[in-house]
């Protein structure tokens, strides 16, 4: 009976030792996949923290780039307005200005005048869109080389007050 009882412990503890070998080495299995799995998560979080920094860096940069179209399409605005006042003059002389009868009575005048101002506006609004200031949009210094429709955007050397 010693015997047996020896041989039935020992078969107990070795299927108690196999079982407690099997749960160790599942418990390390399940110990490496949660640290693969929270390598993962580490990686995906400083992902997601850059993307949000960078984010809010493009956030801030697109406010001050609209700030900045903002203010000049306000000063452009106002550009507009002083040219406006220019064609709409009275004078206690001549009366008010009408472009339609100056152009019945000196059709050239008027035809050169016109197509000077449509091409000095349409390199107003190139300049604005990104175009680089020529040589001689930078240098010029007298009326006769400047651009009257936009002197804030052409002509950085030289403003012109109407």
């Amino acid at each position: 009976m010693g015997l047996k009882l020896a041989a039935i412990m020992a078969l107990l503890m070795f299927a108690m030792g196999g079982l407690g070998y099997w749960y160790f080495q599942d418990s390390q299995a399940k110990i490496a996949l949660l640290h693969a799995n929270n390598a993962k998560l580490e990686t995906a979080t400083k992902i997601q923290t850059n993307t949000i920094n960078q984010l809010q860096a493009d956030f801030k940069l697109a406010s001050k780039l609209a700030e900045e179209t903002t203010k000049m399409f306000n000063e452009a605005r106002e550009q507009i307005g002083k040219v406006q006042g220019a064609f709409n003059k009275q004078s206690k002389l001549l009366g008010s200005r009408d472009i339609g009868k100056l152009a019945v009575h000196k059709p050239k005048s008027i035809r050169r005048i016109t197509n000077k101002g449509s091409k000095n506006i349409m390199r107003c609004f190139e300049i604005a869109s990104g175009q680089p200031l020529t040589e001689k949009e930078q240098n010029g210094e007298k009326k006769s080389q400047t651009n009257s429709s936009c002197p804030g955007l052409a002509n950085p050397n030289r403003v012109l007050k109407y």
